[in-house]
């Protein structure tokens, strides 16, 4: 993807915070934007800082990186389709994580203080931008909660759902999904070839298809069935699941 194969403009159109705002500030945002390209992982935001701009993933990842100096390292990113971040962009605090780009990522870039000022005295506006911070909040809760209630396949099946729940929606029942290995080695799961035996395991079950690069879910009813018991056969599910969207 290049530059010029980006329509700024439809992208802001489309996303329910900018829908909101007339013709003419979209324009004005569009002539504030810039298209940014990395060929290599680049370091966008410190820990400790607070992001100039915020972010829309035409193609790749940013990754939410925390690391320590004994080693430590954890990973979470934001794939195609997808604002870095609304909380960035519209809290006072610094990040708490450093922001990296994927390679070969393109964004379009728009300085926070720009959308801050489109924004800051139209209340449906800053409404959807408090959903937008609710969900990511709400998949961040569940995900943290799930490290202590399952165990690792449990815990993936419980990200493919979120990841596909209407809050989140990184992919889509029946669609192949941007989730990599790779992608979900960074979730906590250990090394790619952990990942590998996991999905296989769910593959198995008839839980998940396999493509090269990508997973499709067929059913979410049978991920949920599969959480709510493991004895439950994966094509037919004996009880209702609480549903995550």
């Amino acid at each position: 993807m290049n530059g010029k194969s980006i329509d700024i403009l439809g992208v802001l159109k489309s996303c329910s915070v900018f829908a909101t705002l007339t013709e003419a500030q979209r324009r004005e945002l569009v002539g504030k934007a810039r298209i940014e390209h990395y060929s290599e992982r680049t370091l966008l935001t410190l820990r400790g800082e607070l992001p100039d701009h915020i972010r829309y993933i035409a193609s790749g990842s940013i990754d939410i990186v925390l690391s320590t100096a004994e080693g430590g390292f954890s990973s979470l990113p934001m794939l195609e389709g997808r604002w870095a971040t609304w909380l960035g962009c519209f809290g006072s605090e610094p990040l708490v994580h450093d922001l990296w780009s994927s390679n070969n990522a393109t964004y379009v870039a728009i300085p926070c203080r720009d959308v801050n000022k489109a924004v800051a005295n139209n209340p449906e506006a800053l409404l959807e931008v408090i959903e937008h911070v609710g969900e990511w909040t709400r998949f961040l809760t569940g995900w943290m909660l799930s490290f202590a209630a399952y165990g690792p396949e449990k815990r993936l099946v419980y990200l493919l759902l979120l990841a596909s729940s209407d809050a989140c929606a990184i992919t889509q029942e029946g669609q192949e999904t941007a989730v990599t290995q790779t992608h979900i080695s960074q979730f906590g799961f250990g090394s790619r070839q952990k990942v590998s035996r996991l999905l296989r395991g769910l593959a198995d079950k008839g839980l998940i298809e396999m493509r090269y690069g990508a997973v499709i879910i067929p059913s979410r009813a049978r991920l949920h069935a599969y959480i709510a018991d493991d004895n439950v056969p994966a094509s037919a599910p004996r009880k209702p699941a609480r549903r995550l969207g």
